[in-house]
């Protein structure tokens, strides 16, 4: 009883967002179940790439009725639910397919993916060491344990993770990004802004803020907005120099920039009107105390 229990969950779980009309049927031509399987698979990972997805999900629904036991019909289920948002379904299919192999590497690390965009920063670095056992040359994973590091401001393993997956890729842009990162939150702002200025083939959005960071931290504000506007939009561009003018203890530069920020977006962007609101109080206290 509970095996067929895991097994209807785990139909629940593929089939949920499968349109319940005009669905076409999938039809395979009968042959060895592991090769039938591999081919619906890569059907479906065809069609979700084409957006069709609930064509997909039925590809991955035939496959996991040929051998309940499989798992990677079900990691492939939890992906396309995280891509529409279903994070609670993508976890759940994820986690039945690590029920059934536990050293399943993709289904641990979209876990550890999940727990990062969800704040359970914890969690996320436990999947990806998990991962790094299993396979420790898994770039994705280290990547994945270092920014989980970071969230937990520590700053020194991940610097180390960084390093040690630059080994095998020293041409990595996103993993020289990081390591730059790392560098800035230790304090060791001269190597991390060489570091990232040395990034001129195709850098990424966050080589730009990472850029824009090191600018604006030693007062280079200009070029600081400038890398910036390479990434953001220029309500968060402004706010980013406003909240490190502030930082800066440069009360009026940082209410100058909250201002633009506020203008940029006037709708919605509380956040500079909470900058404002703090710079203004520092300069008032600033003028009582004199």
């Amino acid at each position: 009883m509970i095996v067929s229990s895991r097994v209807a969950a785990a139909v629940v779980v593929v089939i949920a967002l499968v349109a319940c009309t005009s669905t076409p049927t999938v039809r395979t031509t009968p042959t060895d179940p592991s090769l039938q399987i591999a081919r619906l698979l890569e059907q479906g990972d065809v069609a979700a790439k084409g957006g069709q997805i609930d064509l997909a999900f039925q590809l991955y629904l035939s496959a996991e009725r040929l051998d309940p036991k499989d798992e990677r019909a079900l990691v492939r289920a939890g992906n396309l639910h995280r891509m529409l948002g279903k994070r609670e379904t993508a976890e759940r299919a994820w986690e039945l397919a690590l029920e059934r192999n536990t050293k399943n590497a993709l289904a641990r690390e979209s876990l550890g993916f999940l727990f990062l965009e969800t704040g359970r920063y914890d969690e996320a670095a436990e999947s990806f060491e998990t991962v790094l056992e299993i396979d420790p040359k898994a770039k994705r994973a280290a990547i994945g344990l270092g920014l989980a590091c970071e969230k937990r401001l520590d700053f020194a393993r991940a610097l180390q993770i960084y390093e040690e997956a630059l080994q095998t890729d020293p041409e990595s842009i996103e993993l020289r990004t990081y390591r730059a990162r790392s560098l800035m939150g230790l304090g060791r702002f001269a190597e991390a802004r060489s570091l990232i200025i040395s990034i001129v083939n195709e850098p990424l959005p966050v080589t730009w803020i990472v850029r824009g960071d090191l600018f604006a931290i030693e007062g280079e504000y200009a070029a600081a907005l400038g890398a910036y506007l390479e990434t953001l939009a220029a309500p968060w561009a402004y706010q980013r120099l406003g909240e490190h003018a502030l930082r800066r203890q440069e009360y009026e530069r940082a209410m100058r920039y909250f201002q633009q920020a506020a203008e940029a977006s006037p709708d919605f962007f509380e956040d500079a009107d909470r900058g404002l609101a703090v710079a203004r109080e520092h300069l008032h206290s600033r003028s009582d105390s004199k």
